[in-house]
This record gives C-alpha cells, structure tokens and sequence, in this order.
C-alpha cells in the first residue's frame, strides 16, 4: 500500500513538473501549439490521475484540480470551434463549483451558455446557474435567479414535471432567500 501511494505521487509529481518547467523551450515565440489529440491526451492523464487519487484514498488538492482547469481552458482556447471545447467550460464550471469558487464557476457557465448555444447538457448549466445566484453569490441576485429558471422552462417544455413544479414554485417565491424559502418549505409540510 505504501509502495503504491509513493508511486502515485511520483507520477503526479512528474507530471506537474513536465507541465511546469515546460521542456526546454528557449522562449515563448518558439512554442508550438500542441494538436486537439495531445491537449485531449493530457486532460484524459490529468483526470485519470485524479480518479488514482480518489481511489487510492489520497486527498486531492485544489493545485491538482487546478492543473484539469489549465489543460481543459487550453483546449477551449486553441479550438473553441471544437464542441469538445462546450464539453471543457462545462468540467471548469464544475470543478470551480466544488472547489466553492462560485464566481469563476459562474463565469465559465455564462461563457458556454453564449458561445455553445446548442450544448447538450444546457439544461443542466441554465439549473446550475439559477442554483448559484440563488444560493452562492452574496448580495443574492433574484433577477437572474428568475432569468434563468424562466429560460430554463422556456427552452424545456417536456421537462419532468416533479422538477416543472418545483422551479415554479421557486419563482414564484423569488423573493425570499434560499434559507427562507427552505424554512417556508419546512413549515409548509408540517402543517399537512
């Protein structure tokens, strides 16, 4: 077992040292852009690494989650005509939100939403995004809690109807805080 976790932080630590040091480039004028397969084979090494982490019990630093978001904003900012570039911002947004950075979260959510107007997960980044200026941002922003829930419901008619009601009944309570409206719920259900 401890052979293993040495060798795992051997690995990691290579790694960071190869994407720190950069080789042996003299200057940045000679640098070459790396391919989509090389950025896609780096992010794939960088995630699998991260899950030998988690598996292995090892705690995982925010400077490895960090090291994902630099080799996935990479991809995004040397092929951003690529849809594997939506699928990127959408891992940033993520890791940003459990990492508790809520405005870079935010941030990268509302870039995808206006570059990748057809992204498959939208849905799930509109909730994501109403969730966050609901609950995450101080001062609480209510006119884009209800801008993105409203378009949320807009562009997803067939949405599951559980979930419809709920974000109704969110708007329609808009008014009160996150905490406020989760007491109100509370209450609520006590008295039936």
């Amino acid at each position: 077992m401890r052979k293993s976790r040495l060798l795992i932080v051997g690995i990691l630590s290579s790694l960071f040292l190869m994407t720190a040091c950069g080789g042996d480039k003299k200057d940045d004028s000679t640098k070459v852009k790396m391919s989509k397969e090389e950025l896609k084979s780096s992010i794939k090494i960088m995630e699998d690494s991260l899950k030998l982490l988690q598996s292995s019990k090892l705690p995982i630093e925010n400077l490895h989650r960090m090291e994902l978001v630099n080799r996935l904003l990479a991809f995004y900012r040397n092929y951003p005509e690529d849809s594997y570039s939506a699928t990127c911002l959408d891992d940033v947004h993520m890791i940003y939100s459990g990492m508790g950075v809520h405005d870079l979260s935010i941030t990268y959510a509302d870039t995808l939403l206006s570059k990748y107007p057809k992204y498959e997960n939208r849905a799930m980044i509109l909730e994501s995004q109403g969730s966050n200026y609901d609950i995450f941002t101080s001062p609480r922003d209510s006119s884009k809690v209800r801008y993105y829930y409203e378009l949320l419901l807009k562009e997803n008619p067939n949405m599951d109807k559980e979930k419809q009601t709920g974000i109704r009944e969110r708007l329609a309570n808009n008014n009160l805080t996150f905490d406020e409206y989760i007491n109100k719920k509370i209450k609520d259900m006590a008295l039936k």
